[in-house]
């Protein structure tokens, strides 16, 4: 049964609860309290009617190298917490679907996150896909200014990265939630087991091997990183 909830963006006020509930430390929490919008990262706290903590989730851009892409096509599902009497009463749901509106409004088509099994089936239960044991995804994105960054003396719009989750070996599934029709430029499956970032590019180049018209929505230089010179 469905409980009432006050659900809404992390406060000042919540930030030891969040902290006590978490590895997350006052001081990013602090931060996050006045930058989320701005940084496009939204954490979202439940309290009971008696103003008694219930949980949070927290969603960041995805990152390339430790680099946030906050105009990106994805997100990241980092955090979700409810307080163990509070479980199965719907406050994981609720603060699910407020994310997930959040991060629609923020202009994110898509949200990953890195779960262990239990949270898999959870997630799959509320029409996540919940990619197979031993498989995550590699992606390339519409070119953003960001890029650019990557080759300063290249003509701009030559490169975008090929992205990939990293997955944890303590959160070895990946679930995905498609939030709004803007697929990616490719995508495909890999291994992250091992050398990971050679399985992507290799999972990458196999489906543009047998999709050559895929090759001319990619930047010149990805396309020369991938072996495929113009």
């Amino acid at each position: 049964m469905t409980q009432e909830l006050r659900i809404r963006p992390l406060a000042e006020t919540d930030v030891d609860d969040v902290a006590a509930a978490s590895d997350l430390d006052r001081g990013t929490l602090l931060a996050d309290v006045t930058s989320w919008q701005q940084q496009k990262a939204p954490t979202v706290v439940a309290r009971a009617a008696d103003g008694s903590f219930v949980g949070f989730v927290r969603a960041r851009p995805n990152e390339v190298e430790t680099s946030p892409r906050p105009e990106g096509q994805v997100a990241e599902l980092t955090h979700l917490f409810v307080v163990a009497e509070h479980r199965g009463n719907g406050a994981g749901t609720a603060l699910v679907g407020r994310a997930l509106k959040t991060l629609r409004m923020l202009g994110f088509a898509r949200v990953v996150a890195a779960v262990n099994q239990a949270t898999a089936d959870w997630l799959a239960g509320r029409d996540w896909e919940v990619l197979p044991a031993g498989r995550a995804l590699a992606w390339v994105e519409p070119f953003i200014p960001r890029d650019d960054l990557w080759h300063l003396d290249a003509r701009s719009g030559s490169f975008s990265p090929l992205l990939a989750m990293p997955v944890p070996k303590n959160r070895p599934l990946q679930a995905w939630m498609r939030l709004a029709d803007s697929p990616p430029l490719i995508e495909a499956q890999y291994d992250p087991r091992g050398d990971a970032d050679a399985h992507a590019v290799a999972a990458i180049t196999a489906v543009l091997t047998e999709n050559p018209e895929a090759l001319e929505s990619l930047p010149p230089l990805l396309r020369a990183a991938l072996y495929f010179p113009a």
